[in-house]
């Protein structure tokens, strides 16, 4: 059993290196993560600002938003992945003269198109997970409900610092620097809802 499930992942790892996939689910992951993070943060200020601090609500609005997200991106990714693998392939049976369908590329073309549909799906619902977490432990009367949304808060801006510490791993960057600038990108979106909301 073990030896089937190490064969299965090992085909998988050939299959999405052939087909250069994990970059571009590295891609997918790192946009809809930081959608489904700022999305998050504004459902949390909106009910704040609203006047409806309420854990059910907040959970209810927060995960709907981020599972409208994964299953819209899923399925985007999942066409434009698909439209691109299909002219590649056809590109490259036309330069090779021959069909490429059952073979090993048209395997990975297909394994790759369903990975990064599936990266694109969870990325926003694990991130909006993380932030909503406190609010899951005030529902079943663990902390108070003021407690928890200052714990979501933070732990949105350590989201955003992780996401930030992700991308300066692909780009080489500098780790710091990246990771303050995503959280800055949640400091001003945090700024700006408040405002609208004292605007109004």
């Amino acid at each position: 059993m073990v030896s089937i499930q190490n064969q299965t992942l090992s085909k998988l790892k050939k299959y999405l290196t052939i087909a250069g996939a994990n970059e571009i689910a590295r891609r997918y992951f790192l946009l809809n993560g930081f959608d489904g993070t700022l999305t998050t943060l504004g459902v949390i200020i909106g009910a704040y600002i609203a006047g409806g601090i309420d854990s059910k609500i907040i959970l209810s609005a927060g995960f709907g938003a981020s599972i409208a997200m994964g299953i819209s991106g899923a399925w985007g990714a999942f066409l434009a992945e698909r439209a691109e693998r299909v002219r590649g392939m056809r590109e490259l049976e036309q330069a090779m003269f021959t069909e490429l369908k059952n073979s090993i590329i048209d395997r990975a073309s297909k394994v790759a198109i369903l990975w990064v549909a599936v990266v694109d799906a969870l990325s926003p619902i694990l991130t909006a997970f993380i932030t909503l977490l406190p609010f899951v432990f005030s529902f079943y009367g663990m902390i108070p409900i003021g407690s928890a949304f200052i714990a979501a808060i933070a732990l949105n801006m350590a989201t955003l610092f992780a996401l930030g510490l992700f991308l300066s791993r692909i780009s080489k960057s500098n780790m710091l620097l990246q990771g303050a600038l995503m959280v800055m990108t949640g400091v001003i979106t945090l700024f700006f809802l408040l405002i609208l909301g004292l605007a109004f």
